[in-house]
């Protein structure tokens, strides 16, 4: 298959053009710099120069492809609205869209069928409306994720994660793309207390909205959270937190 991809030299993104280059789909990537596009055209990606806030450098590209993965994010404090900008341009049945856990809330036994809210929310009503998929990974760990090089815990750690790791993710983007499947899923491997993935990190919200402002809230939701959906298409997670 032809999919093209945003977002592709980034953590999350790395994996899913990893997971769709060892299935061997002919996969496009949207850089910004020559140093980008050196570094996906040595993975076996083929580079397309242009830059999220113009998708008239991008959109045709696109829209040629069997299936677009958006997993690009736009730094600074603008990142929905270059979201919408995005969907504005590509929303339909061939696009998976990445979302977050976070829309959630606090969640009991939550599964696909969970209603949402936020502005994330929102974007992902768009996408489904169109025919698409919205993928949900929850709390991602691997290699040089941030969180687990910089770890916290907000309060005395008693909510509740969602886990991931990023190879797991990039295999349910696999699947969805491969299977066609539309509709939202859940990228969880397991949920776990905070305080046993990181014991003796907490930390008192106030003090950590100091230092990651609205991400300590994040942080500091309880989660328990099922990936029903994605299990039903065959994902199978084979990588679990040991600590």
């Amino acid at each position: 298959m032809k999919i093209f991809i945003t977002g592709a030299t980034g953590y999350v993104g790395s994996a899913i053009a990893t997971a769709l280059i060892r299935a061997r789909h002919d996969v496009t990537a949207l850089v910004r710099s020559p140093a980008s596009a050196a570094r996906v055209r040595d993975a076996g990606i083929v580079p397309v120069r242009g830059d999220l806030l113009e998708p008239a450098s991008w959109r045709d590209t696109a829209r040629a492809a069997d299936a677009i993965v958006h997993a690009g994010v736009e730094s600074g404090t603008n990142r929905i609205g270059v979201d919408r900008l995005v969907l504005d341009a590509i929303a339909g049945p061939n696009l998976i869209y990445t979302s977050v856990m976070f829309v959630l809330g606090n969640v009991e036994n939550a599964d696909e069928t969970t209603p949402a809210g936020g502005p994330r929310a929102e974007h992902e009503r768009i996408v489904l409306e169109a025919g698409g998929a919205v993928i949900r990974p929850g709390m991602i760990w691997g290699e040089d994720a941030w969180l687990f090089e910089n770890p916290i815990t907000i309060g005395d750690g008693s909510n509740r994660w969602p886990l991931v790791h990023r190879d797991d993710v990039g295999e349910l983007y696999r699947l969805v793309v491969e299977s066609g499947a539309r509709g939202v899923f859940h990228a969880v491997a397991e949920v776990i207390r905070a305080a046993d993935v990181f014991p003796g990190h907490e930390v008192p919200l106030e003090e950590a909205r100091k230092e990651l402002g609205g991400f300590a809230d994040a942080l500091a939701l309880d989660q328990d959270v099922t990936a029903l959906r994605s299990v039903a298409i065959g994902w199978k997670p084979t990588q679990f937190w040991k600590g």
